[in-house]
């Protein structure tokens, strides 16, 4: 079982956005430290907090049941968090948690792929 770092709680609390505490150290300094991420990031985190979708910015990942790819393309940027989602009865759950930098095909590597895959199948304690 896997542990997460809740940090954003829509206003009705049914949608929470959560970091992999294990993949903490790696995500979160990417969004912080670039002002276009964050913007970007504020933007998506926004959309997921109203409990909508766009497929611009927030995509489900072919191949897998619950992984989503959050869509950082400011500038010349085209990076990726992979997300788990888990659906409770009361909330939605958004886990940030793989990092792809530099994405350079419309196709995941199959690498990255494989590892999206694996993390598809963690179990989180939410």
């Amino acid at each position: 079982m896997r542990n997460v770092i809740k940090f954003s709680l829509s206003k009705h609390k049914d949608v929470v956005i959560c970091v992999d505490s294990d993949k903490a150290d790696e995500i979160l300094p990417f969004i912080h430290d670039n002002d276009d991420v964050l913007k970007e990031f504020f933007r998506i985190r926004g959309i997921l907090l109203e409990n909508l979708r766009s497929s611009e910015y927030y995509l489900k990942v072919k191949g897998t049941n619950n992984m989503f790819e959050m869509r950082f393309t400011s500038g010349r940027r085209n990076d990726r968090i992979y997300c788990k989602e888990i659906r409770t009865s009361k909330r939605r759950y958004i886990i940030m948690a793989y990092l792809f930098e530099g994405k350079k095909t419309n196709e995941i590597p199959k690498n990255v792929l494989k590892s999206i895959q694996t993390i598809d199948k963690y179990e989180y304690n939410v």
